[in-house]
């Protein structure tokens, strides 16, 4: 799997799980970092509005928790949905890679 269809893989999967609207015509970079900056927004929402749904989005999407909570414990309030917004990305990028792999050894 291309590096690009990777990153596409992961902003389709990000966006389904936190309701985002996708930039479909991006360039992968251009993707990533828009899919980025709007999940930085969304996490501050829900972290002011609804943090048990964010925590149950991360379980669901296989966030280690470890991570997660270090997160929460050592980073600035204003750092707190950069760092999740990055640690979710690398999750689903990873998760991506997984996926093109299995495919790949399965075919």
């Amino acid at each position: 799997m291309s590096s690009e269809a990777l990153v596409r893989s992961a902003a389709d999967r990000i966006s389904i799980a936190f309701d985002l609207e996708e930039g479909a015509n991006l360039a992968p970079s251009q993707l990533l970092e828009e899919i980025r900056r709007r999940l930085i927004e969304r996490i501050v929402e829900m972290l002011a509005r609804n943090p048990e749904k964010l925590m149950a989005i991360l379980y669901r999407i296989d966030v280690k928790e470890s991570a997660v909570n270090q997160i929460m414990t050592t980073s600035f309030p204003t750092e707190v949905p950069i760092h999740l917004a990055d640690l979710i990305i690398e999750r689903q990028l990873a998760k991506a890679r997984s996926r093109a792999e299995h495919r790949d050894t399965s075919s």
